[in-house]
């Protein structure tokens, strides 16, 4: 029974040592799986010039056991030269007028030799302009003190080398005009069966991003109690209220906003009437300012006073422009906001 017991318990202990190493061995292929399906995971490439060697070796017996060993000749294998080249493929990105838009590029050498890569960027339309910079701190985005790009560059075989394309968008461009961005990698190495593996390009796309303001003006009779039109009509010593509706269709933001209006000679300013309403426009407030300056261009800095320039109480005759200085940023996507003042007809 005792024998039977160890036998017993020595299969047990090979079976469970069997299912240890099945184990290790399931562990270590799907490890081995993972790293090959890993993006940017991957088996060296034979260095060019390698000789790969290897050399056969019969073993026999005679009848009577007498060993015998047998090498076949030796065979040389010399690994040629392979070029190639994997260029990353960055998003698109947009920016306002005089913006520099950064495309942080990776380029790496598939090959197994060491390559030499031209490289070239072009933008199109015409005025938009593309520059090479070495990337040294690989963040994708141009640094001050970081190089232009000299070409070609050198790249050893399984190495990588960045590159920073800057894209600069012309001033007074378009809301929504759109940009592509080409560049041209192109390999020197030269095989037979592989005469474009070393050659890749990529284009990007920049959208440009402009504040479109657009400026209506309306007015109304306030003495009669009209409502707001692009005309009127009045009598001498009736008020007219005038409001000017400001709109952003753009898609991107206005600042340092300023708006004026000069006064018609006619008419004649209402003390404290230079008003400002935000609405949508994510301003946050406005300054008036007044002119007594007779025509174009107006010196702003003058004080209303009630009765100015022999008008009526309640009135400034003195002032001949309104100009608002507006505080804050105001957003795009058709925000809106107005500003009003009131006159009185001579």
């Amino acid at each position: 029974m005792r024998a039977k017991t160890s036998k017993r318990k020595e299969k047990r202990e090979m079976g469970t040592e069997k299912g240890r190493s099945r184990a290790v061995l399931w562990v270590v292929a799907v490890i081995l799986a993972a790293a090959l399906a890993v993006p940017g995971i991957a088996l060296a490439a034979t260095p060019a010039g390698t000789n790969i060697t290897n050399q056969a070796t019969a073993t026999w017996t005679d009848t009577n056991n007498n060993p015998y060993t047998q090498l076949s000749n030796t065979t040389t294998v010399t690994v040629i030269s392979v070029y190639g080249v994997l260029l990353n493929s960055p998003a698109d990105d947009s920016g306002v007028p005089l913006d520099n838009v950064s495309y942080g590029y990776t380029i790496q050498n598939t090959g197994n030799a060491t390559d030499n890569y031209a490289l070239a960027a072009a933008s199109a339309p015409v005025g938009w302009t593309a520059t090479m910079y070495v990337d040294s701190n690989q963040d994708g985005i141009h640094q001050g003190g970081e190089p232009a790009v000299s070409s070609p560059i050198q790249i050893v075989a399984g190495d990588n080398a960045y590159i920073v394309v800057v894209v600069t968008i012309p001033a007074g461009t378009s809301d929504g005009t759109t940009a592509d961005t080409t560049l041209t990698v192109t390999g020197e190495g030269i095989v037979a069966a592989f005469p474009d593996g070393d050659d890749d390009s990529d284009v990007v796309t920049t959208t440009c991003l402009s504040p479109v303001l657009g400026v209506l003006k309306n007015v109304r009779n306030v003495t009669t109690g009209g409502g707001f039109d692009n005309t009127a009509t009045a009598a001498p010593n009736q008020e007219l209220e005038y409001r000017i509706t400001v709109t952003n269709s753009g898609s991107s933001n206005a600042s340092t906003l300023v708006l004026s209006d000069p006064l018609d000679a006619n008419t004649g300013y209402k003390m404290a009437s230079a008003t400002f309403n935000a609405l949508t426009s994510g301003l946050t407030g406005a300054t008036a300012a007044f002119s007594t300056t007779a025509s174009a261009p107006y010196a702003y800095g003058y004080t209303p006073v009630d009765q100015g320039c022999s008008a009526p109480a309640g009135y400034d005759y003195c002032v001949t422009s309104v100009r608002w200085t507006m505080t804050g940023s105001m957003t795009g996507g058709g925000t809106t906001f107005n500003v009003l003042f009131t006159v009185r007809v001579k």
